[in-house]
């Protein structure tokens, strides 16, 4: 008995050996994929992958790549053109629905890498839904425009003035503010910077104290600024001007260190004070009426790409778009945060401004199909989503929307922003022109209450299949 027990190991084990002998090695690019955990070294092995038509590569990269990116829309699609090409039909259904129900857009109809799931009904239903959303919808109009002629010096900002009736807008190129009257007339606030150590330098963002006769300022000294040197680069602070005549009244600077500091976005309260993203996206930081000195406010190690910010009409509630982890809900006093997240019927990505309004939140979203803009109705408490409501989208000129301001029940955005034509220095691409840069005119309410309407036929649907199964 005790032999004929060894001799079943003994069996076992050569089994289990031969297996192991037989059984490939991995190669090189399987063992990369496996100790890869870096997004850029994925996105290598994936496109090298795809180059060598290797789809089990692709699927494992992708994988893991959308794992460490979620919420981006072209990787969850590449990851679905990957389940295809491997022929996992249902995982790529469902990886598409997910984008379809985001209200992003994707033309799948032409896409060869989509044949294994192409010949299916589920294929035509989300084809047809995802046509629907590239649509477009609003009924936004050009309020005006800056020349082709002068679009080339970057107007990234806007803000309204109501002591003037009159729209400012700032010059990443050479830092000056220009002013926009009703008529269309445009003259020059602030003229172009000098530069230098001290400052201004590019114009990053505005705001705006009609009570308080004051202009103000976030500027850098980034590479798309004319007048950039070696020393400047990476400096940046907060220029206070008087409105009335745009003499500067006084900086705050960001303090010298080996990093360079840089300023994403600004928003001044109703009560004086200014909040803005700094030090490279990873810190909220303000200027309180009055003072003379920048505080810190909030910074966390999980939010490292903030850009966006806005109040409140408190003051009290600041609302900070991230990159990566949706918007961050932080209540000023003490310090306490919430998360409005991606979700299955939301993607946050690609925020390029934030504004508070009406107890909800309009943001503006370039970098997906289609650029668009939203309202984020909140709950009364002001710190979770309610309901999700679409103001424009697909515009006939949007280019890279970008800044925005709310004006009564206005919203008034640059449509077609310039910078994305231009070189890491602001020169034009070779292959481009400059255009004329459109501002458009959207309802800050359009067609809410249908849209309201219309989410709770859906949330109904969907209760009564739950209730079904």
């Amino acid at each position: 008995m005790k032999n004929t027990f060894l001799l079943l190991i003994l069996i076992i084990s050569f089994n289990t050996n031969a297996q192991f002998i037989e059984e490939k090695p991995p190669t090189e690019k399987e063992l990369q994929l496996n100790n890869a955990n870096e997004t850029a070294e994925l996105i290598k092995l994936a496109s090298l992958a795809r180059i060598d038509k290797n789809h089990k590569n692709l699927l494992a990269a992708m994988e893991k790549l959308v794992a460490l990116n979620p919420h981006v829309p072209i990787l969850q699609y590449q990851l679905a053109e990957a389940y295809s090409l491997n022929v996992h039909r249902t995982s790529a259904y469902n990886t598409l629905i997910k984008l379809q129900k985001q209200g992003l857009y994707f033309d799948v109809d032409i896409n060869p890498n989509f044949a294994n799931i192409q010949d299916f009904p589920v294929f035509k239903y989300i084809k047809e839904n995802f046509d629907a959303n590239g649509e477009h919808y609003g009924k936004g109009i050009e309020s005006f425009n800056i020349d082709k002629s002068f679009s080339g010096l970057l107007f990234e900002s806007l803000a309204f003035d109501y002591n003037s009736q009159s729209f400012l807008m700032g010059s990443l190129r050479d830092g000056r503010i220009i002013s926009i009257a009703n008529d269309g007339e445009i003259t020059e606030l602030v003229a172009a910077a000098k530069g230098g150590l001290n400052g201004p330098w590019a114009s990053i963002d505005l705001a705006i104290d009609e009570k308080n006769d004051t202009l103000w300022v976030a500027s850098s000294a980034i590479s798309q600024f004319g007048k950039i040197t070696k020393e400047s680069s990476g400096s940046s602070g907060v220029f206070k001007y008087k409105l009335s005549t745009g003499e500067l009244q006084k900086s705050y600077l960001f303090p010298k260190i080996k990093n360079p500091s840089f300023i994403s976005s600004m928003h001044l309260t109703d009560q004086g004070d200014l909040y803005f993203v700094g030090n490279i996206n990873s810190v909220v930081l303000k200027i309180a009426q009055g003072a003379d000195q920048m505080s810190v406010v909030f910074t966390s190690d999980k939010f490292t790409n903030m850009r966006n910010i806005t109040t409140d009409e408190t003051g009290k509630i600041i609302y900070v778009s991230d990159a990566k982890e949706g918007i961050v809900v932080v209540e000023s006093t003490s310090g306490k945060y919430f998360v409005i997240e991606n979700s299955d019927n939301l993607n946050l990505t690609g925020i390029t401004d934030l504004i508070y309004d009406d107890n909800g939140l309009i943001f503006i979203q370039s970098g997906i199909k289609p650029e668009r803009v939203m309202r984020l109705k909140l709950k009364k408490n002001k710190a979770q989503l309610d309901k999700i409501i679409p103001i424009e989208s697909s515009h006939p000129l949007f280019n890279t929307v970008s800044y925005g301001a709310v004006i009564g029940n206005d919203l008034f955005y640059i449509a077609n922003s310039q910078l994305s034509k231009t070189n890491v220095y602001g020169g034009l691409i070779k292959g481009y022109e400059w255009d004329n840069m459109h501002i458009i005119k959207s309802e800050t309410h359009f067609n809410e209450q249908s849209s309201l309407d219309y989410q709770k036929q859906i949330d109904a649907y969907e209760k009564n299949k739950k209730s079904e199964k």
